[in-house]
């Protein structure tokens, strides 16, 4: 078996985050929610977590040290991710973290923005001249509008093909 699939602790990230918040986010939160968990440094009734971020890139050495500061940057920004200074000495930057989790929760409560279904002066030949009918199971039909996908696609590759004859 391939050394490179699972044999060190793996980064998890739930994709609905992902879309929500953003890839990167979703790990860096995660990491740090991670981290929560096992914390013992609870100040101002909340647990804490710090690192430099040279420390996290060492989690997550696949990101430079610029792209995990972007990452934090960005989920302070969005009120995700709380950021303080707790060191016993001022001069020490070293950052620590926590999560607002009912600010992530509101997150979570909000909606996914999905594209608008067809029109209803769609022509229904013309709906059925352009997709193709999947049998999901003997009571069920779907339909897949293949030339929509493919124009769509098209338009954002910039490229030209055209759908398989029916």
């Amino acid at each position: 078996m391939s050394r490179l699939l699972i044999k060190e602790s793996p980064v998890m990230i739930i994709p609905g985050l992902a879309v929500k918040i953003g890839l990167n986010e979703a790990v860096v939160l995660q990491q740090i929610h991670y981290w929560l968990g096992i914390s013992k440094h609870k100040i101002e009734g909340r647990t804490w977590v710090y690192n430099t971020y040279e420390e996290w890139q060492k989690q997550l050495p696949f990101w430079s040290v610029s792209t995990i500061k972007r990452t934090i940057h960005s989920l302070e920004m969005k009120g995700l991710l709380l950021s303080a200074n707790f060191n016993a000495m001022k001069m020490d930057k070293t950052k620590w973290y926590s999560i607002d989790y009912d600010q992530l929760q509101e997150h979570e409560d909000s909606t996914i923005e999905r594209p608008a279904s067809p029109t209803p002066d769609f022509a229904t030949e013309e709906v059925a001249e352009n997709t193709k009918e999947m049998d999901v199971s003997p009571s069920v039909k779907k339909i897949i509008p293949f030339d929509e996908i493919i124009q769509y696609l098209n338009e954002k590759t910039g490229k030209n093909f055209r759908a398989g004859s029916n």
